[in-house]
């Protein structure tokens, strides 16, 4: 028998001119383009449109490892020569929280436990069961985040910035999407319907995507077509019911709502890749004069001309109307209405345009084109218009040394762009970026897994006018570094430490703004420097494969320090009051955070569980020399403004859908239930002049301070939802802010009251 084995083998050996390894997906049967073959000893290589990749002077016995995104990886071993076999890949299941992957941190896939810095994933399930309306809100999820006022607040690292001035960078599919005047997200332009996953990394990240990443990083990544086609609808409601308080009530019998409607369609053509959905919103607030009308369009195509080279273009267009008010008329029966002077009403259209290249050469180094060009016009009724045209561009080049486990990534940075605005003196701007970066990732041992990095940055700012010395022209460029490591250990134990610097060039608006709201203004302040900064951590993340729980409890430690940080300050200049962004000095923000990420197993019930807690302790270095900084706060106390000290989020959803029999399962996919809660310690100060002004005699002009006097405990907040998927339909209902209660997330507005939701979601 072994004889004939044997000759069995040379035969084979001799016949066969080349192994081909076909790579299929194991539920559909279908080739997957694009997965990557590693040997050991010898090529690898990619397979092609039909799935296949031909190995050549293969040598044996030989260990392949089989990957691509969003499958398990597989590892066959072969000992002979052979002709063609099948693989077949199993995909990643919701449930494989430890399997997970994230390419923020570093520019490439990695498994999230091996991660050396804090990352939250949120998956697309989470956006569609709270009815997200736009991207911002499903944030309120994460743990140590904050939306205030629209800016991301990550940890602590920004206060209320009046619209200018992200120290978050904001991301679409890797690329800068903060608007280049202001740096400010607009929330609205990111496709909800059609996303692959939000990747947020807390912590510097400036090495790596530049500006305005010096407090962290949100990635919305984008779908692509998967094997299976895909097509989606939706439909959903929101009434908006009354305040705890019914003299607040300003609308009458007038109905608040918000309603929505989104369309997706993914398939592959052959090589084309297409995803299109559309998106549409209407919403009548809950404050007076505040309301929202758009309309969205987002394609994503991509075209694999080889199983080496393949193009991409994604295209967003938002058309928006909508208007707000920045102060309430007062703090009794008006804080829902409207101060007469402070309501404006936009009208916008943002297109993006995307084209991308990614080429994998013989010799396996991978090369990425990015590019995004973006067109954004704004019209406001308040003097406030702006329009902007900003291309951005980005070689990205990576290497693995498979002998070393080192993996080198290398890119070069440039954007450009103009911007005309009303609140800039009505004239034209331009500014341009450029910037060059190196990291290494090395493999050290099978356990230890180091990163460092370095990046050089340019900013450069061109007015047609000068003023307080300036000549129109500043121009700022800066090295910055970061360092990591993550130490496995145990199994599903790993250790992480990572530094950080972090630098942010100020906006146009921050340097050039002028503008009044109400009875305030906002000034120019073009002498304004940049602010620079570092952020340290290190933590744990204990991964759980047993007991009925898989998933992730990891507890960090952390702290931030910004020099020459930019903070709007109150002033007084030429009998006018108003605000003014200024260099304060120094700051320094030290915590700990611990979150858990997962799902458990209750007498068979699946439960979905994600949330945390976050401790901040945020000063000012300089509080004690600083006279201005003392006065600019509303307490005597070393606190930066706009801060929570304590921040505690958690969502539990049960699915009580495999306690019914299997035919039954059949047809009914979920039952569930959930629920979520979210509170926030009382902000200590805010700017003083909110509260009482020097100017006039220490009065309270907007009755903010004696709001908060009265409502100085903080927010506590439960939402409830149920849902039930039935066949290929899904209809949820939800409650939101259950026990109706009344809010304030910055000074002079109040956030919604209790509303109820019915959404349908329709998949074939």
């Amino acid at each position: 028998m072994k004889w004939f084995f044997l000759s069995f083998l040379i035969c084979i050996a001799f016949i066969a001119n080349s192994q081909v390894l076909v790579v299929l997906d194991s539920e559909t049967t279908e080739p997957i383009i694009g997965a990557s073959i590693v040997s050991n000893i010898n090529p690898s290589g990619v397979t092609d449109i039909d799935g296949k990749v031909e190995l050549k002077g293969l040598n044996f016995p030989a260990n392949l490892v089989i990957s691509y995104v969003g499958y398990e990886e597989k590892s066959v071993n072969v000992i002979a020569p052979f002709e063609t076999i099948n693989i077949f890949l199993i995909p990643i299941k919701q449930e494989s929280v430890l399997d997970m992957v994230t390419v923020t941190a570093s520019k490439y896939e990695q498994n999230l436990a091996k991660a050396a810095v804090s990352i939250d994933i949120i998956k697309p399930d989470l956006i569609k069961s709270i009815n997200a309306s736009t991207a911002d809100k499903v944030l309120n999820k994460v743990p140590g985040v904050q939306i205030l006022d629209g800016q991301a607040n990550i940890r602590g690292g920004s206060g209320y910035s009046y619209g200018a001035g992200s120290r978050v960078m904001l991301l679409i599919d890797d690329m800068p999407a903060l608007q280049s005047d202001a740096g400010f997200p607009n929330w609205g332009d990111i496709p909800i319907e059609n996303l692959s996953q939000i990747e947020i990394v807390k912590g510097a990240a400036s090495t790596l995507y530049g500006s305005a990443a010096m407090n962290g990083i949100i990635n919305y990544r984008t779908a692509y077509a998967t094997s299976k086609p895909e097509n989606r609808i939706s439909i959903a409601g929101t009434y908006i019911g009354s305040p705890k308080d019914p003299d607040k009530k300003w609308s009458g019998d007038t109905l608040l709502y918000e309603t929505n409607f989104a369309a997706v369609h993914k398939k592959k053509y052959g090589k084309l890749d297409v995803v299109a959905s559309v998106f549409g919103n209407k919403l009548r607030s809950h404050n007076q004069f505040t309301g929202d009308t758009r309309g969205r369009i987002n394609a994503n195509l991509r075209y694999r001309l080889t199983d080496r080279l393949s193009f991409g273009i994604n295209t967003i267009i938002n058309k928006t109307e909508s208007s707000s008010f920045f102060i309430w008329a007062n703090n009794d029966s008006g804080v829902m209405k409207g101060l007469p002077g402070t309501v404006s009403e936009r009208t916008s259209t943002r297109i993006y345009l995307d084209p991308t290249i990614t080429y994998i050469d013989k010799h396996e180094n991978k090369h990425r084109i990015l590019s995004r060009i973006t067109s954004i016009n704004n019209k406001n009724n308040t003097n406030q218009s702006n329009s902007s045209v900003n291309s951005f561009g980005e070689y990205q080049f990576q290497r693995l040394f498979k002998k070393t486990d080192l993996t080198l990534t290398s890119g070069l940075v440039g954007s450009a762009g103009s911007t005309n605005s009303q609140i800039l003196g009505d004239t034209t701007f331009e500014v341009s970026n450029w910037a060059t970066y190196l990291q290494l990732d090395k493999k050290v041992t099978e356990k230890l897994n180091i990163s460092a990095g370095i990046r050089y940055e340019n900013n450069t700012h061109r007015s047609p006018i000068s003023a307080l010395d300036t000549t129109g022209f500043k121009t700022d460029g800066e090295w910055i570094s970061r360092a990591s490591a993550n130490y496995e250990l145990a199994k599903y134990t790993n250790l992480r430490a990572s530094f950080g610097q972090g630098y942010r060039f100020p906006t146009l608006t921050e340097r050039f703004v002028t503008t009044t709201f109400g009875s305030f203004s906002i000034f120019s302040n073009p002498a304004l420097e940049p602010e620079r900064g570092w952020s340290s951590e290190i933590g744990i993340k204990q991964g759980f494969a047993l007991g009925g729980f898989n998933g992730f409890i990891d507890l960090a430690g952390f702290i931030s320090e910004y020099e020459d940080m930019i903070e709007f300050t109150f002033v007084s200049e030429k009998l006018k009051l108003g605000f003014q962004p200024q260099n304060i000095g120094d700051i320094q923000i030290k915590g700990a955070e611990i979150s858990i990420f997962g799902q458990a197993k209750l007498f068979d019930i699946p439960i979905n569980i994600f949330g945390g807690y976050t401790y901040i302790d945020p000063i000012y270095k300089n509080y004690d020399q600083s006279e201005v900084v003392r006065n600019s706060v509303s307490e005597p106390q070393n606190v930066l403004k706009y801060r929570a000290k304590h921040l505690a989020k958690m969502d539990i959803e049960f699915n009580f859908a495999p306690l019914f029999g299997k035919k039954i399962q059949e047809r009914l996919k979920g039952l569930k239930i959930a629920g979520s809660y979210q509170s926030a310690s009382h902000v200590i100060n805010i700017d003083k002049a909110f509260e009482t002004i020097p100017q006039l005699g220490d009065l309270d002009f907007f009755g903010i301070g004696q709001y908060r006097d009265f409502n100085n405990k903080g927010y506590h907040l439960i939402d409830l939802r149920a849902s039930i998927t039935y066949r290929k339909s899904t209809w949820t209902a939800l409650i939101n802010n259950v026990t109706n209660f009344e809010y304030s997330l910055r000074p002079a507005l109040i956030e919604a009251p209790r509303s109820y939701a019915l959404r349908w979601d329709y998949a074939f």
